[in-house]
């Protein structure tokens, strides 16, 4: 009987390479699959951050137009019949009408107001406002008029107090410098916006497809939200990563932005209202996971590095039993003379 070759037989000289290719084809597929699911991650991603970026724009543009729609129309009709007011030239019953009639056209309108250059309030559509008697002083459009601000100011505040109401409602102030007779100013006349009211009539309800939409002040108050949130209405942001990393840059932004609301990532837009003190933000409740997937990714990637290691190590060893092979058929080669 021939003896048993000290490094085995054919098949287990074989065996290195045939784990070795079997081991990169499983490389190749973990790999392929793994790549794959990252490109599709990031595929959503990018779609959903170009669908958020265009809801946010388009909304921010409504909200800019209604705004200054709203302001040409005082310009027009409000305006004129509030300076007719301050010298007592006309009653208080022809200015109501006007500003009624506004009230009638807008539904978004919460209410008119007048006060004068000393910030007395002499007329409003609200009755609350007189029961409140709420005051212009200490108001910054106030202040902004006295100062010479010209055209019109927009801002937002809690005009009324919580004598009234005790969570009061943050408003959007539209307002408009007023002149008396000598052409001094004379006053102010404020249209006072409803925020959710802003979101719910003036907005293409198809944006809000599959998204929720906020909107700040740029300082960071939140004012409004259609969907969740409601109850950080009037919390100021302006200390969250969101606002600091976009204080400084320019606007707009949009892909994985930091949550005001939560301690995570989204997939977000975020845009400056052309004009006007308001950030829009956008985010989507459809999109791809932002959290889980990156383990089945990794999971993947990982399986695929250790098989190229495992595949290595067996081709190697596949190459040196075949090298050893080698050395002892050149050892037990008859030697001449033999």
């Amino acid at each position: 009987m021939s003896p048993t070759p000290r490094n085995g037989g054919p098949f287990r000289r074989a065996m290195p390479f045939m784990t070795a290719c079997l081991l990169a084809v499983a490389a190749i597929v973990a790999g392929w699959e793994g790549a794959s699911q990252w490109k599709i991650h990031n595929d959503g991603v990018d779609a959903w951050a170009l669908e958020v970026h265009h809801a946010a724009f388009e909304i921010a543009d409504m909200l800019g137009e209604s705004v200054h729609a709203i302001e040409e129309e005082m310009s027009i009709h409000d305006v004129p019949a509030a300076e007719a007011m301050l010298p007592r030239q006309s009653p208080p019953e022809a200015t109501l009408a006007s500003f009624n009639n506004a009230l009638a056209a807008h539904q978004q309108i919460a209410f008119i107001a007048l006060f004068n250059a000393s910030g007395d309030l002499l007329a409003s559509t609200d009755a609350n406002l007189k029961r409140q008697r709420v005051t212009a002083r200490g108001r910054d459009f106030l202040a902004y008029f006295i100062n010479g601000g010209k055209g019109s100011h927009v801002t937002a505040s809690y005009l009324l107090g919580p004598a009234i109401e005790r969570t009061p409602i943050m408003r959007i102030l539209i307002t408009q410098g007023l002149k008396d007779p000598n052409g001094a100013f004379g006053g102010v006349l404020v249209t006072a916006m409803t925020p959710d009211s802003v979101l719910r009539t003036l907005i293409d309800p198809t944006l809000y497809l599959g998204k929720d939409v906020r909107l700040f002040l740029d300082n960071g108050r939140l004012l409004a939200t259609h969907r969740d949130g409601g109850d950080a209405i009037g919390e100021n942001f302006a200390s969250h990563r969101l606002f600091r990393e976009t204080a400084g840059g320019a606007l707009p932004k949009w892909g994985v932005l930091p949550d005001p609301f939560e301690d995570k990532p989204e997939i977000a837009a975020l845009h400056k209202t052309d004009g006007l003190p308001f950030l829009i933000s956008v985010m989507t409740t459809n999109g791809p996971d932002l959290g889980g997937w990156w383990y089945r990714v990794a999971f993947l990637l990982g399986y695929a590095g250790l098989s190229v290691i495992g595949g290595v190590f067996f081709l190697m060893k596949g190459l040196w039993l075949h090298g050893d092979s080698a050395d002892i058929a050149s050892d037990d080669a008859p030697t001449a003379g033999e």
